[in-house]
């Protein structure tokens, strides 16, 4: 097994994917201090299954993860990936590269896995148990635990030896073998603890559960009685109300004679009153029509007044909005133009500021190597032009700062004319919506009136549509049912696929065998090459027994090839059934006349069986000797008259064996239907196609059921839909007439708000004329200083005249060049300026006009509106004295015509009355009746809500069950005996019977429950024992020849002294501690904490190059264990290496030039980002 690679992303200090690529011999990685060089050894320990956040140098877990720096963000998870090389198969897996993955995130949620497939911790752990490789082992040793070697106490110290040993996988099955016997103590002790418990309830709920059950009968009693007496009471009362609805029935006839002799004298006073009322009607409608000439004038004149001012106001606007605009188009001339000019300057600018820009960039890098040429003595002189500079610097500075302050002020003066031109269009636009408001007003008033017309028309349909609706329902109701069922059936039929696709029931080697489609020669199961009818499933299935999971091949070579891969993958047995090697094992004829004949027998299995001729053979084979019998009863005599010589089996499934062995009971599930399963989806696929199409008759005669319901429901929506469009207008012009209300003084706070930001502006604005006088004081106060400092300068330029000539020269002309920039980049800055402010204004001007144009659109469309208003009312109010007077003259005619015939109406009235007055003495008769009934159907209902109450009975229910008591002395007696028991009973629980039954049944079960686990606890305590044995016998043997190996690569290593290990305590070899002895050469034999540091390490090493002898690890990283090492040992540590690279792979992370020296090939850890480790590989030859 070989590290092949390690791949890193968000660990530590590992922010970005990182990959580091290990060739086989020995990899250095250095690098310095604080570079993450260490980051790579905790990253392999992590993924082997590390949890100590300690070990990992870390507080907790989340501090593997990428925590961020000054311009990184943090990662949300840490991940580390090694790929190895597996050819040689020291991991248990079947693959030959193996990759192992851990994932953790910020919530603190891990994930583990193996070739990219999600597993467990203790699977990685499990997989490089006893290999040298894993978090506690040998093969990842840091100074840590170098010093924890020779400091660690005697016992701390075992779990290295114990890794070396190859004792931990059962070291490992010890412990759980232990925690599961803990476990199964604790167990005991609840299943004890719960006996007990059932065992003091038990009788408490007998006694309980006979008093239940006495109740029950008692009980029973009493409802047969007292539901007879019931009945006998109902049919009682039942006869009452049948002789009210008799007596009522006789008075209501006689109340019709008397109603209809009524209606015979308002008949003949019927004709006067409708006069009457004719009249009455006819009077008020002329009325109302007066009223409403007299109303719709006295408007008619006001509106006319309205709408001739409202002209007059829209015609002097549109005047002076033609006069505005003008004055907007003429003003955006002006402004393209001084756009157009600007942005000509603006490219001017870019051309002079690029030119003085180079110049200034090489006048910079001359004075700069003139200056690196001038000798020290000039640092004086330096001093004082550094001043001139910041002088020169602060002027332009100054200046600048001059320039930036006239620039905000024109800035404030530009907001100051975009403000005032806000404050116009906000007027404006309140005008418009106030016209707006207006208009949706009367478009609501309209639409609601047509909503009602549609609203009562819909009503109509709607009861129309109700009926047809109802049909449609109970339609749909028989399709539901009916899918229901397929869909019943379809879940059958894919259980039943499911199985078959799953091969569920057949056992794991057989399946094994089957899903290997690389095995050539497999043809199927016996359960799936052969079919009988369902009669005999039971029969035939009893018969195979585990025969039916036999797999039939074509011929012996490609049985030999699937035994061969179940071995290699140590997967199970399997019978595999040749077609070209098996031959038919059946009855002679002799044979088979006899057992045919006797009573009972049906057939030989085989010939009930269904399959392809090829099989035949099989077939005879497994079934050619066993016959098939109808019942229990006669197999028995089958079998005792031939002496129990024949197999025979039941069509319920008893098999009996030659010898005279019977088997039967109920078989395990798994083996149950496998014969049967392709004959069930054909019945299941046949039964869905029947209901498919029974439910497709069903649609199309609901479909000819919902044809007759569409025209109603067509009209119905056409309705629905145009009330909706009339709703959504309504509200969408209530809305609108809000959202104009919220528009109109949302404008009124804008406008007060821009009146106020324009008066601070203009308090701002003032301002900036003081800060200008100010600057202009400071700029002159250092053109004085920036003299003095030139003349200052003149005393020093003797001594270095020429070249100080030339770079103060320079000097200068960057000062100007320096200005010139500034004054470009100034200039550049306020043409930007200029351009945005003129947009901005263009803008405005854009806006104002296109808002006079809309407003003066509106107003035409007003005027025309206003004219046609005009002409209409002045229609409606032509000649109105004469109509008044033509109405008043038809209200008195008809007023006249009603009084005289009113006089003439008040004899029938006497008639009338006399006749209600009958009447009602009738309909008091039948409301007393009636009382009585009610009352008596009211004791009814309570005596059938008590049957139901008490009993659970409804009155059918009652009748079916019971019946009427015909002694009814005799039931009587029976209720007062039933009811006396029950209260010597008192209170009783019924539950307990249940109750009972249940807890006499788990007391049962936790009994056999405790009997197995008693067992389970003998077998664990077995199982201890025998890891006990194993590992006292490996740790002994390995611990002597780590002991041996261990002095010699001392000797090696030390040229010369001797060293030993000793066990603390013989008799207690699993769990004593172990000393380790050194003897350096020249010195007394002493225990190691006597040695020096370098001693220490040195031999620390030495233990642990014996332990790699007895078990090399695959690889092995060592983490800067050689810096106690002097030079010397450096180099005997780097030989040993190298002399046991070939078997084992060494990645060294170190800071000693041996060491690297030592490599074949070494890659460099930088953090050229503060916080981010990169890497660089080079092979040593490079």
């Amino acid at each position: 097994m070989i590290l092949k690679k390690v791949e890193l992303q968000g660990f530590k200090s590992f922010a970005t994917r990182t990959v580091l690529e290990f060739n086989k011999g020995i990899t250095a990685i250095v690098g310095p201090n604080g570079s993450g060089k260490s980051n790579i050894a905790d990253a392999i320990r992590w993924v082997l299954g590390s949890q100590s956040s300690k070990q990992l140098r870390g507080i907790n877990m989340s501090d593997m993860i990428f925590s961020g720096t000054q311009y990184r963000k943090p990662v949300g998870f840490a991940e580390a990936s090694l790929y190895f090389d597996n050819k040689d198969k020291d991991l248990a897996v079947d693959f030959e590269d193996v990759k192992i993955t851990r994932r953790l995130y910020r919530s603190g949620e891990s994930e583990y896995s193996i070739n990219d497939k999600n597993c467990r911790l203790k699977d990685i752990q499990m997989l490089f148990f006893d290999t040298g490789v894993g978090k506690e082992g040998y093969s990842i040793v840091g100074q840590n635990e170098v010093k924890d070697i020779i400091d660690s106490n005697s016992v701390e110290r075992r779990g290295i030896f114990e890794e070396a040993a190859g004792i931990m996988k059962y070291k490992q099955k010890k412990l759980e073998a232990l925690r599961k016997l803990a476990s199964t103590e604790e167990n005991l002790v609840r299943i004890n603890d719960i006996t007990v418990e059932i065992e003091n309830q038990l009788e408490p709920l007998r006694i309980q559960a006979d008093k239940a059950k006495e109740y029950l009968r008692v009980y029973e009693i009493l409802k047969v009685n007292e539901v007879g007496l019931y009945l006998n009471n109902l049919e009682m009362y039942q006869k009452r109300i049948l002789k009210y609805e008799q007596d009522i029935q006789l008075l209501s006839e006689d109340i019709k004679t008397k109603e209809q002799e009524l209606e015979s004298i308002r008949q003949e006073n019927k004709d006067s009153n409708v006069i009457i009322n004719q009249y009455e009607e006819e009077e008020q409608k002329l009325k109302d029509e007066l009223n409403s000439f007299l109303r719709e004038l006295e408007a008619s004149r006001h509106d006319i007044i309205l709408c001739n001012e409202r002209l007059a106001n829209a015609i002097n606007e549109q005047i002076k909005n033609k006069k505005e605009i003008e004055e907007y188009e003429l003003r955006e001339k002006e402004l393209s133009k001084d756009y157009l000019t600007k942005e000509d300057r603006r490219k001017y600018l870019d051309k002079q500021y690029a030119s003085y820009k180079e110049k200034l960039d090489l006048m910079t890098m001359e004075a700069e190597n003139i200056t690196s040429s001038l000798s020290g003595s000039e640092k004086l002189l330096e001093t004082v032009k550094a001043a001139l500079m910041k002088h020169i610097e602060e002027t332009s500075e100054n200046k600048l700062e001059v320039n930036n302050v006239i620039n905000e002020k024109n800035a404030v003066k530009t907001q100051l004319e975009m403000l005032d031109s806000n404050i116009t269009r906000t007027i404006l636009e309140n005008d418009s919506i106030l016209l707006a408001k207006q208009e949706n007003q009367k478009k609501n008033s309209i639409t609601k009136k047509q909503k009602d017309e549609l609203t009562s028309k819909r009503d109509e349909s709607k009861t129309n549509y109700a009926l047809l609706q109802k049909q449609i329902e109970q339609a749909k109701s028989s399709e539901q049912n009916m899918k229901t069922n397929i869909e019943i059936l379809q879940s059958n039929y894919k259980l039943i696929y499911d199985m078959e696709k799953q091969m569920h029931g057949y056992k794991q080697d057989v399946k094994a065998v089957l899903e290997n489609k690389a095995l050539d020669g497999i043809i199927d199961v016996v359960a799936n090459l052969m079919g009988t009818e369902e009669i005999y499933n039971t029969a035939i299935e009893a018969a195979l027994g585990g025969n039916i999971q036999n797999v039939v091949v074509e011929d012996e070579e490609s049985a030999k090839t699937a035994i061969s891969y179940l071995k290699a993958n140590k997967l199970g047995r399997v019978t595999f059934l040749p077609v070209t090697s098996v031959r038919p094992n059946q009855f002679d004829k002799r044979e088979e006349s006899e057992i045919l004949s006797f009573n009972g027998v049906i057939d030989v299995a085989y010939k009930l069986l269904e399959y392809d001729k090829k099989y035949e053979n099989i077939a005879k084979n497994l079934l050619g000797k066993i016959v098939v019998v109808d019942t229990y009863d006669n197999a028995v005599l089958i079998s005792r008259k031939t002496q129990s010589r024949y197999k025979i089996v039941t069509l319920t499934g008893e098999f009996f064996n030659t010898g005279g062995s019977i088997t039967g009971g109920t078989q395990n599930f798994s083996k149950i239907g496998l014969l049967g399963r392709h004959k069930q989806l054909d019945k299941l696929e046949h039964e869905i196609a029947e209901h498919k199409e029974k439910l497709e008759q069903s649609i199309l005669k609901s479909d000819s059921i919902s044809k007759q319901a569409i025209s109603v429901s067509s009209e119905i929506e056409d309705m629905e839909k145009r009330i909706n469009e009339s709703n959504m207008l309504i509200a969408k012009l209530e809305s609108s007439m809000s959202s104009l209300d919220e528009a109109y003084r949302n404008n009124l706070n804008t406008l007060n708000n821009t009146k106020n930001r324009k008066k601070d502006l203009l308090d701002k604005y003032d301002s900036y004329d003081e800060k200008i006088n100010i600057l202009n004081d400071k700029i002159n106060n250092l053109s004085n200083q920036i003299e003095n400092d030139k003349l200052r300068i003149s005393e020093y330029e003797e001594a270095h005249k020429e070249e100080s000539v030339k770079r103060d020269n320079i000097y200068l002309d960057i000062s100007d060049l320096k200005v010139s920039v500034n004054s470009i980049e100034e200039s550049l800055k306020n043409n930007d300026e200029s351009l945005i402010r003129i947009g901005f204004e263009k803008q405005a001007l854009t806006v104002k006009r296109n808002v006079l144009i809309k407003r003066n659109d509106q107003l035409n469309e007003i005027k025309n509106d206003l004219q046609k208003q005009i002409q209409d009312k002045s229609k409606t109010i032509s000649n109105p004295e004469k109509i008044q007077e033509e109405k008043n003259k038809k209200i008195h005619e008809v007023q006249e015509k009603r009084k005289k015939l009113t006089a003439e109406n008040e004899n029938y009235i006497q008639s009338i009355t006399e006749a209600n007055k009958e009447i009602m003495l009738l309909s008091n008769k039948i409301s007393s009746i009636e009382v009585v009934k009610a009352k008596t159907d009211a004791e009814m209902t309570a005596m059938k809500e008590r049957m139901w109450d008490e009993y659970n009975l409804t009155h059918n229910e009652a009748l079916q069950k019971h019946g009427e008591i015909e002694n009814i002395t005799e039931a009587r007696k029976e209720i007062t005996y039933a009811r006396n028991i029950i209260k010597q009973l008192g209170p009783v629980n019924i539950d307990s019977i249940e109750d009972y039954a249940k807890t006499n049944e788990r007391h049962r079960f936790f009994i056999s429950q405790k009997d197995d686990i008693e067992k389970s606890k003998e077998d664990l305590y077995k199982t201890v024992n025998e890891m006990n044995i194993v590992m006292k016998r490996l740790f002994k043997e390995k611990f002597i020849i780590i002991n041996e190996n261990f002095n010699e690569i001392f000797v090696k290593l030390f040229d010369g002294g001797q060293a030993r290990l000793e066990l603390t305590d013989e008799s207690d070899i699993l769990e004593c501690g172990i000393e380790v002895i050194a003897q350096p050469p020249g010195k007394k034999l002493q225990n190691m904490m006597l040695l020096s540091g370098g001693e220490k390490a040195f031999t620390a090493i030495a233990l642990i190059f014996a332990m790699l002898k007895l078990n090399p690890s695959p690889f092995c990283i060592f983490d800067e264990i050689d810096t106690s090492l002097d030079d010397n040992n450096v180099l005997k540590y780097c030989n040993y290496l190298n002399d046991h690279k070939e078997k084992t792979q060494f990645v060294l992370i170190t800071h000693r030039k041996g060491t690297m020296e030592n490599s074949d090939s070494i890659y460099g850890v930088t953090m050229q980002e503060h916080g981010i480790t990169k890497v660089v590989s080079m092979q040593i030859t490079e």
